[in-house]
């Protein structure tokens, strides 16, 4: 064949390739094909958008979980949550304000560490729990669960209930000031008084808020804890003498009692002889003793404030430089009371990395099993024997110290 003839074929073969192109174009350009590579290698199979049935399946629960986690954010449960949350040194500062403070008596350095703590408290009538707070809070062992009405009483507000953290944070302050006071002999006079009477008390109609209370069952009344003692002596459903002073006129009375309600904190315990009011000690400090805790309300933190007090006031640190947690009420007699949210409180101190946990003798029964971690908690009666184990302890002596069993 001539150059001319080669050259007129293989024109025709380049128009026959392009018409072909042409019509593929115009059948769809969706249709794709492949051709072999020129070395004859095996063409790529082209990328699927198909999805398997494990990621299928995996995406599907996804989603089952997303909704459910949408609607049990949506409904809210009749319970009371107790979290762990801040841990806070008594001989330290809040917002650059001494915790601690005592004029008029000479304070001398401390160190080491008496630390309060405190819980968050979800639920009531301050807040809404919804039932994933509820699953995920039963999954945690450092969270108690409660019904409402085991924690608070009907028809209670969020501004009543403020009002008595208030209130009772004032009295734990001052109690702690003349249990500390008098742990170095100065002497703080007492007078104990109703402070407060509880709606439908079986004291209501013989009682009045000021009556202060000079004697019961012919008993000299120093100090609150005084008057509990007197009425265990009583069952509930007796009356009981009482002579008081009311608008300057000396009185006697015979003072309905009744049965407590069982306790949260022991439930199996036998009820009390009660009266059904709050009492209140006025004192007359020698010196002028101010604790500032921030926002934080409740009594529990009396100890510990007792013993920062004590530590100021006293030559030489008490706790010789080591780190103490605590909870616990305390009494103007020095009694350390009971208080609610103590795992809470264990676990919050655990996680701080303290050396000590002084915990209530009242809490022994929540205490036991739920110590977390390496945690070592003391118990503890009262006020002497709190300072007296602080101090040991701080100057390392070898002591065998009390446990919850």
């Amino acid at each position: 064949m001539s150059g001319p003839d080669r050259a007129a074929e293989g024109h025709r073969a380049d128009l026959e390739e392009a018409a072909v192109r042409d019509r593929l174009d115009r059948v769809g350009r969706s249709v794709s094909y492949y051709r072999r590579p020129a070395d004859g290698r095996r063409a790529a199979h082209p990328p699927h958008t198909r999805i398997g049935w494990t990621t299928g399946l995996a995406l599907g629960l996804a989603v089952v979980l997303v909704i459910a986690m949408a609607l049990l954010n949506l409904v809210t449960v009749d319970k009371v949550l107790y979290r762990p949350a801040g841990v806070h040194d008594t001989l330290g500062e809040i917002d650059g304000q001494p915790i601690v403070n005592v004029e008029g008596l000479e304070t001398y350095e401390t160190s080491g560490s008496l630390d309060f703590l405190t819980i968050i408290i979800d639920g009531g009538p301050r807040s809404d729990v919804t039932a994933w707070d509820w699953l995920l809070a039963e999954l945690d062992p450092a969270v108690d669960v409660f019904d409402a009405a085991d924690i608070y009483p009907p028809d209670v507000t969020a501004q009543e209930i403020q009002e008595e953290n208030v209130q009772l944070m004032t009295q734990s302050q001052l109690g702690a000031a003349v249990v500390a006071l008098r742990a170095t002999g100065i002497e703080v006079p007492e007078e104990v008084k109703v402070g407060q009477i509880i709606k439908g008390a079986p004291a209501a109609e013989a009682l009045e808020v000021d009556d202060q209370i000079l004697s019961v069952d012919g008993t000299k009344i120093d100090n609150p804890e005084e008057v509990r003692v007197q009425l265990q002596e009583h069952e509930p459903g007796d009356a009981v003498s009482f002579t008081l002073l009311r608008d300057g006129e000396e009185i006697e009375l015979d003072v309905p009692t009744g049965e407590s309600d069982p306790d949260t904190l022991e439930p199996d315990a036998p009820p009390r002889t009660i009266i059904g009011v709050y009492l209140a000690s006025d004192f007359d400090l020698p010196y002028e003793v101010t604790i500032d805790a921030g926002n934080v309300g409740g009594p529990s933190a009396g100890m510990m404030f007792s013993l920062a007090i004590y530590d100021k006031i006293t030559p030489g640190p008490l706790t010789g430089g080591k780190r103490f947690a605590g909870t616990g009420t305390i009494n103007s007699d020095g009694t350390v009371g009971g208080i609610g949210g103590i795992v809470q409180k264990m676990y919050a101190a655990e996680r701080q990395g303290v050396d000590y946990f002084l915990a209530p003798a009242a809490n022994c029964a929540q205490v036991v099993g739920r110590i977390p971690g390496d945690l070592e908690v003391i118990r503890i009666e009262n006020f002497t024997q709190a300072r007296d184990i602080v101090e040991a302890l701080g100057e390392d002596e070898d002591i065998t110290v009390p446990r919850c069993s």
